[in-house]
Protein backbone atom coordinates (compact mmCIF):
# COMPACT_ATOMS: atom_id res chain seq x y z
CA UNK A 1 0.00 0.00 0.00
CA UNK A 2 1.58 3.25 -1.13
CA UNK A 3 1.56 6.33 1.07
CA UNK A 4 1.24 9.68 -0.65
CA UNK A 5 3.25 12.62 0.66
CA UNK A 6 1.19 15.30 2.37
CA UNK A 7 0.71 18.64 0.68
CA UNK A 8 1.74 21.27 3.20
CA UNK A 9 0.50 24.85 2.85
CA UNK A 10 1.06 27.09 5.85
CA UNK A 11 -1.49 29.64 7.03
CA UNK A 12 -1.40 31.45 10.36
CA UNK A 13 1.65 29.40 11.29
CA UNK A 14 -0.04 26.02 10.92
CA UNK A 15 0.07 23.59 7.99
CA UNK A 16 -3.19 23.85 6.06
CA UNK A 17 -3.23 20.09 5.57
CA UNK A 18 -3.53 19.71 9.36
CA UNK A 19 -6.20 22.36 9.90
CA UNK A 20 -9.84 21.49 10.39
CA UNK A 21 -12.12 23.03 7.80
CA UNK A 22 -15.04 25.15 8.98
CA UNK A 23 -18.08 24.16 6.95
CA UNK A 24 -20.95 26.67 6.93
CA UNK A 25 -24.28 25.11 6.09
CA UNK A 26 -28.00 25.31 6.85
CA UNK A 27 -29.13 24.04 10.28
CA UNK A 28 -29.99 20.42 10.95
CA UNK A 29 -33.52 19.30 10.08
CA UNK A 30 -35.56 16.22 9.16
CA UNK A 31 -33.28 13.99 11.21
CA UNK A 32 -30.34 14.95 8.99
CA UNK A 33 -27.13 16.83 9.88
CA UNK A 34 -28.18 19.75 7.65
CA UNK A 35 -31.27 20.64 5.63
CA UNK A 36 -29.18 21.66 2.63
CA UNK A 37 -28.70 19.06 -0.13
CA UNK A 38 -25.37 20.55 -1.18
CA UNK A 39 -24.28 20.70 2.45
CA UNK A 40 -25.06 16.98 2.67
CA UNK A 41 -23.15 16.40 -0.56
CA UNK A 42 -20.08 18.12 0.81
CA UNK A 43 -20.23 16.44 4.21
CA UNK A 44 -20.49 13.00 2.62
CA UNK A 45 -17.55 13.79 0.34
CA UNK A 46 -15.39 14.99 3.23
CA UNK A 47 -16.23 11.88 5.23
CA UNK A 48 -15.37 9.70 2.25
CA UNK A 49 -12.01 11.48 2.08
CA UNK A 50 -11.58 11.38 5.88
CA UNK A 51 -11.01 15.14 5.96
CA UNK A 52 -11.89 16.58 9.39
CA UNK A 53 -14.24 19.53 9.51
CA UNK A 54 -16.26 21.61 11.93
CA UNK A 55 -19.91 22.19 11.01
CA UNK A 56 -21.17 25.74 11.53
CA UNK A 57 -24.88 26.41 11.11
CA UNK A 58 -25.73 29.56 9.16
CA UNK A 59 -29.17 30.37 7.73
CA UNK A 60 -28.05 33.47 5.81
CA UNK A 61 -26.29 32.17 2.69
CA UNK A 62 -25.61 35.78 1.64
CA UNK A 63 -22.69 35.70 4.07
CA UNK A 64 -20.89 33.17 1.88
CA UNK A 65 -18.32 34.22 -0.72
CA UNK A 66 -20.70 33.24 -3.55
CA UNK A 67 -23.89 34.06 -1.64
CA UNK A 68 -24.96 30.43 -1.53
CA UNK A 69 -24.69 27.53 0.90
CA UNK A 70 -22.47 25.73 1.80
CA UNK A 71 -19.09 27.37 1.97
CA UNK A 72 -15.88 26.74 3.90
CA UNK A 73 -13.22 28.66 5.74
CA UNK A 74 -9.74 27.14 5.72
CA UNK A 75 -7.47 29.48 7.60
CA UNK A 76 -7.66 32.77 5.70
CA UNK A 77 -9.25 31.12 2.67
CA UNK A 78 -13.02 31.29 2.08
CA UNK A 79 -14.52 29.23 -0.76
CA UNK A 80 -18.06 28.73 -1.99
CA UNK A 81 -19.40 26.08 -4.41
CA UNK A 82 -18.98 22.41 -3.54
CA UNK A 83 -16.97 21.60 -6.66
CA UNK A 84 -14.47 24.41 -5.99
CA UNK A 85 -14.28 23.36 -2.35
CA UNK A 86 -13.43 19.78 -3.33
CA UNK A 87 -10.77 21.06 -5.74
CA UNK A 88 -9.28 23.07 -2.87
CA UNK A 89 -9.32 20.00 -0.62
CA UNK A 90 -7.54 17.98 -3.32
CA UNK A 91 -4.81 20.64 -3.63
CA UNK A 92 -4.26 21.17 0.09
CA UNK A 93 -4.87 17.68 1.53
CA UNK A 94 -3.70 15.54 -1.39
CA UNK A 95 -6.90 13.50 -1.37
CA UNK A 96 -8.98 13.16 -4.53
CA UNK A 97 -12.56 12.00 -4.74
CA UNK A 98 -13.19 9.26 -7.32
CA UNK A 99 -9.51 8.38 -7.53
CA UNK A 100 -9.16 5.01 -9.22
CA UNK A 101 -12.33 5.28 -11.30
CA UNK A 102 -12.11 4.79 -15.06
CA UNK A 103 -12.59 7.64 -17.58
CA UNK A 104 -15.92 6.07 -18.56
CA UNK A 105 -17.10 5.94 -14.95
CA UNK A 106 -16.08 9.57 -14.40
CA UNK A 107 -17.92 10.60 -17.57
CA UNK A 108 -21.08 8.77 -16.53
CA UNK A 109 -20.88 10.28 -13.07
CA UNK A 110 -20.35 13.76 -14.49
CA UNK A 111 -23.43 13.52 -16.72
CA UNK A 112 -25.67 12.19 -13.94
CA UNK A 113 -24.39 14.78 -11.48
CA UNK A 114 -25.20 17.58 -13.92
CA UNK A 115 -28.72 16.20 -14.38
CA UNK A 116 -29.23 16.11 -10.63
CA UNK A 117 -27.71 19.49 -9.83
CA UNK A 118 -29.05 21.44 -12.79
CA UNK A 119 -32.51 19.91 -13.33
CA UNK A 120 -33.73 17.75 -10.49
CA UNK A 121 -32.51 20.37 -8.02
CA UNK A 122 -34.95 22.83 -9.60
CA UNK A 123 -37.83 20.41 -9.03
CA UNK A 124 -36.50 19.85 -5.51
CA UNK A 125 -36.50 23.58 -4.67
CA UNK A 126 -39.94 24.04 -6.19
CA UNK A 127 -41.46 21.29 -4.06
CA UNK A 128 -39.61 22.22 -0.87
CA UNK A 129 -40.14 25.99 -0.99
CA UNK A 130 -42.77 26.97 -3.58
CA UNK A 131 -45.39 24.22 -3.86
CA UNK A 132 -48.64 25.07 -2.06
CA UNK A 133 -48.27 22.05 0.22
CA UNK A 134 -44.90 23.30 1.50
CA UNK A 135 -46.24 26.54 3.03
CA UNK A 136 -46.34 25.30 6.64
CA UNK A 137 -42.82 23.90 6.36
CA UNK A 138 -41.48 27.17 4.95
CA UNK A 139 -43.05 29.04 7.86
CA UNK A 140 -41.40 26.62 10.29
CA UNK A 141 -38.07 27.18 8.58
CA UNK A 142 -38.55 30.95 8.87
CA UNK A 143 -38.76 30.67 12.66
CA UNK A 144 -35.25 29.21 12.71
CA UNK A 145 -33.77 32.64 12.06
CA UNK A 146 -36.50 35.09 13.12
CA UNK A 147 -39.19 35.59 15.79
CA UNK A 148 -42.36 33.55 15.28
CA UNK A 149 -44.41 36.70 14.68
CA UNK A 150 -42.37 37.34 11.52
CA UNK A 151 -42.68 33.80 10.16
CA UNK A 152 -45.57 34.55 7.78
CA UNK A 153 -44.06 37.61 6.04
CA UNK A 154 -40.61 36.01 5.87
CA UNK A 155 -42.08 32.81 4.41
CA UNK A 156 -44.04 34.80 1.83
CA UNK A 157 -40.91 36.73 0.86
CA UNK A 158 -38.83 33.53 0.63
CA UNK A 159 -41.40 31.82 -1.57
CA UNK A 160 -41.60 34.83 -3.90
CA UNK A 161 -37.82 35.03 -4.12
CA UNK A 162 -37.38 31.32 -4.83
CA UNK A 163 -40.20 31.32 -7.39
CA UNK A 164 -38.53 34.22 -9.23
CA UNK A 165 -35.18 32.42 -9.07
CA UNK A 166 -36.73 29.22 -10.44
CA UNK A 167 -38.50 31.15 -13.18
CA UNK A 168 -35.11 32.48 -14.27
CA UNK A 169 -33.62 28.96 -14.12
CA UNK A 170 -36.58 27.65 -16.10
CA UNK A 171 -38.65 25.20 -14.06
CA UNK A 172 -41.16 27.72 -12.66
CA UNK A 173 -42.19 28.71 -16.19
CA UNK A 174 -44.14 25.44 -16.27
CA UNK A 175 -47.43 24.44 -14.66
CA UNK A 176 -47.45 22.36 -11.45
CA UNK A 177 -48.59 19.31 -13.45
CA UNK A 178 -45.74 19.76 -15.93
CA UNK A 179 -43.20 20.15 -13.12
CA UNK A 180 -44.52 16.99 -11.48
CA UNK A 181 -44.17 15.06 -14.74
CA UNK A 182 -40.59 16.29 -15.17
CA UNK A 183 -39.71 15.37 -11.59
CA UNK A 184 -41.22 11.90 -11.88
CA UNK A 185 -39.24 11.34 -15.08
CA UNK A 186 -36.05 12.26 -13.22
CA UNK A 187 -36.91 9.84 -10.41
CA UNK A 188 -37.71 7.05 -12.87
CA UNK A 189 -34.34 7.63 -14.52
CA UNK A 190 -32.56 7.42 -11.15
CA UNK A 191 -34.32 4.16 -10.31
CA UNK A 192 -33.40 2.66 -13.70
CA UNK A 193 -29.82 3.93 -13.47
CA UNK A 194 -29.27 2.51 -9.97
CA UNK A 195 -30.97 -0.80 -10.77
CA UNK A 196 -30.01 -3.44 -8.22
CA UNK A 197 -26.59 -1.92 -7.53
CA UNK A 198 -25.60 -0.25 -4.26
CA UNK A 199 -24.03 2.83 -5.88
CA UNK A 200 -24.76 4.87 -8.99
CA UNK A 201 -21.37 4.45 -10.68
CA UNK A 202 -19.10 1.49 -10.09
CA UNK A 203 -18.92 -0.78 -7.09
CA UNK A 204 -18.09 1.90 -4.52
CA UNK A 205 -19.38 5.38 -3.63
CA UNK A 206 -18.32 8.26 -5.90
CA UNK A 207 -19.02 11.98 -6.09
CA UNK A 208 -22.36 11.52 -7.84
CA UNK A 209 -23.57 9.44 -4.91
CA UNK A 210 -22.93 12.47 -2.69
CA UNK A 211 -25.36 14.77 -4.50
CA UNK A 212 -27.86 11.97 -5.07
CA UNK A 213 -27.81 11.39 -1.31
CA UNK A 214 -28.19 15.11 -0.54
CA UNK A 215 -31.28 15.55 -2.69
CA UNK A 216 -32.93 12.20 -1.98
CA UNK A 217 -32.36 12.26 1.78
CA UNK A 218 -34.16 15.59 2.18
CA UNK A 219 -36.96 14.53 -0.16
CA UNK A 220 -37.49 11.38 1.90
CA UNK A 221 -37.02 12.81 5.38
CA UNK A 222 -38.92 16.10 5.10
CA UNK A 223 -42.20 14.14 4.82
CA UNK A 224 -43.80 16.78 2.60
CA UNK A 225 -46.88 15.47 0.78
CA UNK A 226 -45.79 16.98 -2.52
CA UNK A 227 -46.11 14.79 -5.63
CA UNK A 228 -42.46 14.26 -6.53
CA UNK A 229 -41.21 13.90 -2.96
CA UNK A 230 -43.95 11.36 -2.27
CA UNK A 231 -42.94 9.53 -5.45
CA UNK A 232 -39.31 9.39 -4.26
CA UNK A 233 -40.43 7.85 -0.96
CA UNK A 234 -42.33 5.19 -2.91
CA UNK A 235 -39.12 3.91 -4.55
CA UNK A 236 -37.62 1.17 -2.34
CA UNK A 237 -34.21 1.22 -4.03
CA UNK A 238 -33.82 4.99 -3.51
CA UNK A 239 -34.90 4.76 0.13
CA UNK A 240 -32.45 1.88 0.61
CA UNK A 241 -29.71 3.93 -1.03
CA UNK A 242 -30.19 6.78 1.46
CA UNK A 243 -30.22 4.31 4.36
CA UNK A 244 -26.99 2.80 3.03
CA UNK A 245 -25.22 6.17 2.92
CA UNK A 246 -26.37 7.12 6.39
CA UNK A 247 -25.32 3.79 7.87
CA UNK A 248 -21.87 4.06 6.27
CA UNK A 249 -21.06 7.76 6.69
CA UNK A 250 -23.59 9.21 9.14
CA UNK A 251 -24.34 6.38 11.58
CA UNK A 252 -25.59 8.87 14.15
CA UNK A 253 -28.53 9.58 11.79
CA UNK A 254 -29.14 6.15 10.28
CA UNK A 255 -32.08 5.22 12.49
CA UNK A 256 -34.01 8.31 11.35
CA UNK A 257 -34.21 7.09 7.77
CA UNK A 258 -35.01 3.57 8.94
CA UNK A 259 -38.08 4.95 10.72
CA UNK A 260 -39.10 6.92 7.63
CA UNK A 261 -38.93 3.80 5.47
CA UNK A 262 -40.87 1.65 7.90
Amino acid sequence: MSVRPAVVLVTKGRPMSEQKLRLFTFPAAFGLPTAGPFGLKLEMALRMLEVPYERVFEMDNRKGPKRKSPWIEDGDTRIGDTELILEHVARTRDVVLDEGTTPEERARGHVLRRALEEHFHQVFEYELLVHERSLDLVRQMATMSAPKILARPIAAYLRRTVRKHLFERGIARHSPAEIEAMGRADVDALVAWLGDREWFVGDRPTKVDCIAFGLLAVAIRCELDTPVFAYVRAQPTLVAFVERVLARYFPEHASSVARAAA
